[in-house]
């Protein structure tokens, strides 16, 4: 087990993080400047912390109580920096080898054979690293970093340069690289949907603390507040107020949408009648059907914006407030033809798929 808490001040910021990692990929995600790099930095012992503790299984990298604080080089981190920091003057070969120079001449042959290998870099061991491509680079710096046979890999932004054919092969070849090396991840990026196919784990940050950290699908599926479901692309959320709550399920009033909803997912413990929260619901969950049901509601077409794989609709509900709500709603391009403006549908907003969001 990887655990780190970590405070960290500079001037007009500071990081103040905890979690745990235990051989997984944990994505750590956020907005830029929010402290996602200076975590990474302060676990390889690039930067110090100003107070916390940081262990790796029974070993301590760090803990300013003690005043504990290894150096880079015995905490057995690999760190692949986001402009991979190769050697320019180096073949790829001496790249990889870089970190076990100490090594017999026969122990380095084999090791960066192993890791040309598994990194499908064993035509290029002779090149430099302007030859390569950027994500050939990707690869030689993810070998350097293994080379030393870290129990922690720290990866920052590693595909954020490479166009997506490579980033989608690179992304398939670290998951391969996983199993073969079995130690702790942490992955820094901006890119949810790559988080999200990567990890097991997500953190998601914000102005150098944690809002949320967990299994990737109570993340998703589960935000804890409205900040975590807009990071995590929920652009429906209202205003509500709980009617009625047991453990199978829980009644909402939402003003804006003039109706009740029963909601279904994991609840809060505690709510109450009259209690406020927020209700969300992703645009992909939105059903359009012809008949009026529970959980629905008339809606009409007021704008239209075509993607790749889906259309994404922007419904006003036929509601006689003086509230205009627009509702997102994305609708893969086989299920049917596209929806003119003004095209009247009902909307069903399936209770398993809403979820509350507490006030």
């Amino acid at each position: 087990m990887l655990d780190i808490k970590l405070k960290k001040s500079l001037p007009g910021f500071s990081l103040d993080v905890s979690f745990s990692v235990a051989h997984e990929i944990l994505a750590i995600v956020g907005p830029s400047g929010c402290g996602k790099t200076m975590t990474l930095k302060c676990i390889a012992g690039l930067f110090q912390g100003d107070e916390g503790l940081i262990a790796l299984d029974e070993k301590i990298l760090f803990d300013a109580k003690h005043a504990i604080n290894l150096s880079p080089r015995q905490r057995e981190v690999g760190f692949v920096f986001q402009n991979y920091a190769l050697f320019p003057h180096m073949r790829v070969f001496d790249n990889i080898a870089f970190g076990i120079r100490q090594l017999k001449r026969e122990e380095i042959k084999e090791r960066v054979s192993l890791l040309l290998q598994k990194m499908h870099l064993v035509p290029y061991g002779q090149r430099y690293p302007g030859q390569l491509s950027g994500g050939q680079q990707q690869r030689v710096a993810i070998a350097r970093a293994l080379a030393t046979e870290p129990r922690v890999l720290l990866l920052d932004e590693p595909f954020s340069a490479l166009d997506s054919i490579v980033k989608e092969s690179l992304q398939d070849e670290l998951l391969e690289l996983q199993n073969f090396f079995g130690g702790h991840v942490i992955l820094v990026t901006h890119n949810l949907a790559e988080a999200y196919k990567l990890s097991s784990k997500i953190a998601v940050y914000d102005a150098g603390r944690i809002l949320q950290w967990g299994d990737k699908r109570t993340v998703i599926e589960q935000p804890a507040n409205t900040s975590v479901a807009r990071f995590t692309g929920v652009k429906n959320i209202f205003d509500a107020v709980i009617e009625e709550s047991s453990d199978q399920q829980v009644m909402v009033c939402i003003p804006e949408l003039e109706g009740l909803f029963r909601v279904n997912s994991k609840t809060p413990a505690g709510l109450v009648k009259g209690q406020q929260v927020g209700v969300g619901i992703r645009s992909e969950n939105i059903k359009l059907v012809e008949g009026n049901e529970q959980n629905t509601l008339a809606a009409a077409v007021s704008r239209v914006h075509d993607e790749i794989s889906a259309s994404v609709y922007y419904f006003h509900p036929l509601t006689t407030g003086d509230m205009q709500p627009e509702l997102e709603v994305r609708v893969p391009r086989l299920s049917g033809g596209e929806l003119d403006a003004g095209a009247r549908f009902y909307l069903h907003l399936p209770p398993e798929n809403l979820f509350l969001i507490p006030r």
